[in-house]
């Protein structure tokens, strides 16, 4: 779909209820934004990323059943494991040289130059970018209509 960006993932939550869920994301935004995306993650919550409660985690174009494998499964391996740990992680598993995130916040300057040892590059977008996107995880969906207006 032109101007979509959809794919599995999964929801990370931090302390002091940490955890991962399944998910899988649709979400509209521009399509030259959209057609570059093979990785991403996205903050629908947060103002700052000093905030970060939850994100979700995604690869375009991915079933669940690749992104639990590749993904999830690794990460459950860590035990603990940074937003670092995440995206390094992400991004050589999809093969992406670029990670996009989507939030209300900018990822910091030790966060994007630690990415760049690993050869990868951060692609910030302000979460506006989405206009409308629909999340399922653990038998929920929650669509958010116009994400510009939230928050």
């Amino acid at each position: 779909m032109n101007g979509y960006v959809i794919g599995a993932g999964a929801l990370l939550r931090t302390e002091p209820r940490s955890g991962i869920a399944a998910a899988a994301l649709h979400a509209q935004t521009d399509p030259g934004i959209a057609a570059g995306v093979k990785a991403a993650i996205v903050d629908f919550e947060s103002s700052s990323s000093a905030e970060l409660s939850q994100v979700l985690v995604l690869a375009a174009g991915w079933s669940a059943r690749r992104f639990e494998s590749e993904v999830t499964l690794p990460l459950l391996n860590y035990g603990e494991c940074s937003l670092l740990d995440v995206l390094a992680l992400l991004a050589k598993a999809t093969g992406s040289s670029e990670v996009h995130v989507f939030a209300r916040w900018l990822p910091g300057e030790g966060l994007v130059a630690a990415l760049a040892r690993f050869g990868v590059c951060v692609v910030a977008h302000p979460l506006e970018t989405i206009a409308q996107a629909a999340l399922i995880s653990g038998g929920a969906y929650t669509r958010w209509p116009h994400v510009v207006r939230a928050a």
